[in-house]
């Protein structure tokens, strides 16, 4: 049963013709499966087990009288508890080729009218404060009147489209292209000639309404999406191809141990793929491939380097995980019981090891990595580069890399002067690029929103301008506090939730308890704490994203980099405002090591950077706050919802 008060993933899934063949053993099971799903193990109503004993039946022998009994059947599918059943889900092979989907509503009625307009139950806002029987285009098209409700009720149709934004949201393979994936109503019991006309509405063109007077029409659909092939491969890509909205710090140890629900998709598989596969070669020839993996914020590549590190060490091979950045390798060891030895840092790797001493050696966040390796002292080692340690101790070295998330004047491997180093040590380059957002609910157009601001060239959030809607949320804040309550609603909620903000202001206290961070007038939180304070409740710096009690403080860019959390929100200081035409930076209001940049070009780069690394941590929403009210102003004008 599920627990926790949310509904479990539902999955009762056959193919076709044996749902048909044994309809009455396999509605039982149905049932079982509902009631197993259900937060409370509520049995289904009665009108759902009709459903699935009569528009079932239909669809399934459909598919059977048609020769298509392989296509299988996902009944009362949903794998995310805020996502609405859908009645089925058909999956199997497209006439041409590929993978093909349909999402079908099934609909029992047997009686429906045109909206009524005197009826104001189902209509929008507009038609129902007019009243007196008005009723706008956009409810005479969209609205149906049922009079078994005694009210007006969407078309079919849109719960139809509805039902396929919640699958390409939930699902990696519905971003291919060569995955076709459909939708229809069908209502099987409607044979009134007078009701016919809703198969002629049509709210969302391109997804038809069958009637039962349309037996050749919905036959026709079904043979022009489905081939008689198996089905069962699209059967387990629906199973295995789904996106995750977890943090990916609660899963590292799934992923390291090969069990995870996230999904790699396109590059990311290419990636894991071309590595694994030079980690098997035993031919000791030719020039060593060296892998760059790049990619911006949020497009998998910790995650890619996760799962690289699983299947090595599952396949026998020694491998580890090396990063230019502490607070991520430090919370991925912790996550990661049994493997915490294959998380090492840069000087054992330089100290411990010999030439090709390990089969792969993954450098997750290389952009952070420093001209050579540090002593406890922060000074610079002699003696060979930090690209070099990698390449010359690993059979296979791979590196993870984002040029728009270098910060400071000490990080000095841009992605060209780390594919001229590795040149540099006869090697060759192998060059992977990530360009899908994974973050931010998969959300390319977060991921361009936030581009084009800090490039300077802002375009409006327009979050649902189609039928399409955007899943990630984006708003501002007027103050610090509006911020913080609204953040603190997520975080009571049970979501994880943090807030950062651009390093403007001193870091005079390691215990996480004096309110450094003084952006308005009355409102002050402290940083986050050090690595070795004994302040009861406040998480040390490298777990400050991921700890609970992260809430309570400020964190900077140092201890965001490289994790992420569900609700983000981000205090842009004064270092960094928008003049009406383009940002400029503060110098006086710097802090931190980007004081020791004395380009001012250069340091506009590290601060914009800076603030886009704090701004691409959330995997569900984000809150923006800036102390200008120019840049305030901005966000409003770019149509950015205020909370």
């Amino acid at each position: 049963m599920a627990t926790g008060g949310v509904w479990a993933p539902l999955e009762a899934y056959w193919p076709a013709d044996e749902l048909v063949r044994n309809r009455d053993r396999l509605i039982e099971k149905i049932e079982r499966c509902y009631r197993e799903a259900h937060p409370s193990g509520t049995s289904p109503s009665k009108s759902d087990m009709e459903s699935w004993r009569e528009s079932l039946y239909e669809v399934g022998t459909a598919l059977v009288d048609l020769g298509l009994g392989q296509v299988w059947m996902f009944i009362e599918y949903r794998v995310d508890p805020a996502m609405n059943p859908i009645d089925v889900v058909l999956a199997g092979r497209h006439p041409v080729d590929g993978l093909s989907y349909a999402a079908i509503e099934l609909k029992q009625w047997s009686a429906v009218e045109r909206p009524n307009a005197s009826v104001v139950a189902g209509l929008c806002a507009s038609c129902r404060s007019v009243g007196g029987g008005y009723l706008c285009k956009r409810c005479a098209i969209d609205c149906v009147y049922a009079p078994f409700y005694q009210k007006n009720k969407k078309h079919p149709a849109i719960q139809v489209r509805d039902n396929l934004i919640a699958l390409r949201k939930h699902h990696s393979m519905f971003d291919d292209r060569y995955v076709t994936l459909v939708g229809a109503a069908y209502l099987h019991n409607l044979k009134d000639p007078e009701a016919q006309w809703i198969s002629w509405v049509a709210p969302c063109p391109g997804i038809p309404t069958f009637t039962a007077r349309q037996p050749s029409d919905l036959r026709k659909f079904l043979r022009a999406n489905f081939s008689p092939a198996s089905g069962e491969e699209a059967a387990q890509a629906l199973l295995e191809r789904r996106r995750s909205n977890s943090l990916l710090t609660g899963e590292v140890g799934s992923i390291v141990n090969g069990h995870t629900r996230f999904s790699l998709v396109e590059n990311q598989l290419r990636a894991v793929t071309s590595v694994m596969d030079s980690v098997r070669a035993t031919s000791p020839y030719g020039a060593k491939k060296v892998f760059v993996v790049s990619g911006r914020a949020g497009t998998g590549k910790s995650l890619v380097a996760l799962t690289l590190l699983g299947k090595a060490l599952k396949g026998g091979y020694k491998a580890c995980y090396v990063s230019g950045g502490i607070a991520s390798r430090e919370t991925f060891k912790r996550a990661t019981k049994g493997q915490r030895d294959a998380f090492v840092t840069l000087n054992n790797v330089a100290d411990n090891m010999t030439v090709d001493d390990e089969d792969l050696i993954l450098c997750d966040e290389a952009h952070r990595l420093t001209e050579r390796p540090l002593t406890g002292s922060f000074a610079m080692r002699p003696g060979e580069s930090s690209v070099a340690v990698i390449v010359t101790r690993a059979r296979v070295p791979v590196f993870f890399i984002d040029g728009d998330q270098r910060l400071f004047p000490d990080e000095v491997w841009p992605p060209d002067a780390l594919v001229q180093e590795i040149q540099r040590l006869g090697a060759e380059v192998v060059p992977i690029t990530l360009d899908r957002p994974l973050r931010a609910v998969g959300s390319a157009t977060y991921d361009t929103w936030i581009q084009r601001l800090l490039a300077g060239n802002p375009v409006p959030w327009n979050a649902d301008v189609d039928a399409d809607p955007e899943p990630f949320e984006l708003y501002y804040a007027d103050s610090a506090a509006q911020m913080e309550t609204f953040l603190h609603g997520k975080e009571a909620s049970g979501a994880s939730a943090r807030m950062s903000a651009g390093m403007c202001w001193d870091w005079t206290d390691d215990t996480g308890t004096f309110p450094d961070v003084r952006p308005d007038e009355g409102w002050a939180r402290p940083w986050n704490a050090g690595d070795n304070h004994k302040t009861s409740g406040v998480p040390k710096r490298r777990y400050w994203a991921t700890e609970s009690g992260g809430f309570g403080q400020i964190g900077c860019v140092h201890t965001a980099q490289g994790l992420e959390y569900e609700w983000g929100g981000v205090i842009l200081g004064p270092d960094l405002t928008w003049d009406g035409d383009a940002w400029t930076v503060h110098r006086e209001h710097v802090r931190s090591k980007a004081r020791k940049i004395r380009n001012d070009e250069e340091l506009a780069r590290a601060i914009r950077n800076a603030y886009g690394v704090l701004m691409t941590r959330s995997i569900r929403g984000t809150v923006l706050y800036s102390v200008d009210p120019a840049t305030r102003q901005l966000f409003a004008d770019l149509g950015v919802p205020k909370i």
